[in-house]
């Protein structure tokens, strides 16, 4: 009896552990934008399927940044929520969501996150495009607003996710995987932490620290060479609290998380 409990405890554990979505990144090149969503929607005057391509019985993961507008209408805005199931129209059997915060209630001038993740399955006709739509709820000084981007929205664009047949070729899912090591210590940390990166590659990365809404409380340009490289972080008057940090550049980016606690 007791070995049945513990079997049955590990599987629990398991597929507890299976169910929990990637981590969502957020993209803040669209803060240099007026765009609401990034990757951007297909349109007729930019016609690439910036979301990943999926492929049937391939975990498929795509992170999409929410850049939540302060007005709507000319109405001042005070936050944005989706429904946590449900909000994302047309997905390929086997693909759901997930919001970081997890309560996918978004607030104004914030960046929020959605992760579309999971693995299609053969149930799903392939190749085939999807032509995805997110149901949203804007809330308003004059109150609460439906929409639906893009087509609400931004007439015209498309959010569309190729999805390709088994064994199919897609590109490296985990864009920005230039690392063999990325990870802070001390971490909880006080007042400052080593960030140690071994790059496969060089060049000139950006470092960037957000909080929890998604809003970016620092950023630095770093420059890497391949193998070992370390540089510190000062939290200066961050308040305690859990971050998380990003490094990258134009061909992607990498994304862990750190603690302040003095």
């Amino acid at each position: 009896m007791k070995k049945t409990l513990i079997l049955l405890c590990a599987l629990f554990c398991a597929v507890s552990i299976s169910a929990q979505p990637p981590m969502c990144m957020r993209d803040s090149v669209i803060n240099g934008t007026d765009s609401l969503l990034w990757p951007l929607p297909y349109t007729e005057a930019d016609t690439s399927y910036n979301l990943n391509d999926a492929c049937i019985d391939l975990a498929y993961n795509q992170s999409v940044t929410i850049n939540v507008p302060t007005s709507y209408l000319n109405i001042a805005v005070t936050h944005v929520n989706v429904a946590t199931t449900g909000a994302i129209s047309n997905l390929p059997i086997g693909l759901t969501y997930a919001c970081d915060p997890p309560n996918c209630s978004f607030t104004a001038a914030s960046l929020g996150c959605i992760i579309l993740y999971g693995t299609p399955t053969n149930a799903n006709i392939a190749p085939h495009r999807f032509d995805l739509g997110i149901t949203a709820t804007v809330f308003t000084a004059l109150g609460p607003i439906q929409i639906t981007f893009p087509g609400q929205v931004a007439p015209g664009s498309h959010y569309y996710l190729r999805l390709k047949p088994s064994n199919c070729l897609v590109g490296n899912y985990d864009r920005g995987n230039q690392f063999t090591l990325l990870n802070n210590a001390p971490n909880p940390f006080g007042d400052q932490t080593i960030i140690t990166a071994e790059s496969l590659v060089p060049g000139d990365f950006q470092f960037e620290v957000f909080d929890l809404l998604g809003q970016r409380v620092y950023t630095d340009q770093v420059r890497l060479e391949v193998g070992r490289n370390e540089f510190t972080f000062e939290a200066g008057n961050l308040a305690n609290g859990a971050y998380f940090y990003t490094l990258g550049n134009r061909d992607g980016k990498a994304v862990r998380r750190m603690v302040i606690a003095r």
